[in-house]
């Protein structure tokens, strides 16, 4: 479902080889909402937020200007 809104958008979520399997997306057991959405701005961590599932909250770092700067270098990479 998260996947196809992502396409809808014009967005890439991008594969990461962690616990939760997307780059910017961290779990936090023992949470109502247990995945959390980090990207790095200036320097920076910046929390995104808390979201149910680790798909909602790699949609809400693809939305972030770091994570489609991320999907571009991605996809020039060789």
């Amino acid at each position: 479902m998260w996947s196809a809104q992502a396409r809808a958008e014009g967005l890439t979520l991008l594969v990461a080889e962690n616990k939760t399997g997307y780059l910017g997306v961290y779990h936090k057991p023992g949470r109502p909402k247990s995945y959390e959405a980090r990207v790095r701005r200036g320097g920076k961590t910046v929390h995104l937020g808390c979201f149910a599932t680790a798909d909602e909250a790699a949609l809400c770092v693809a939305r972030s200007p770091e994570g489609q700067a991320a999907a571009q270098r991605a996809a020039a990479a060789p």
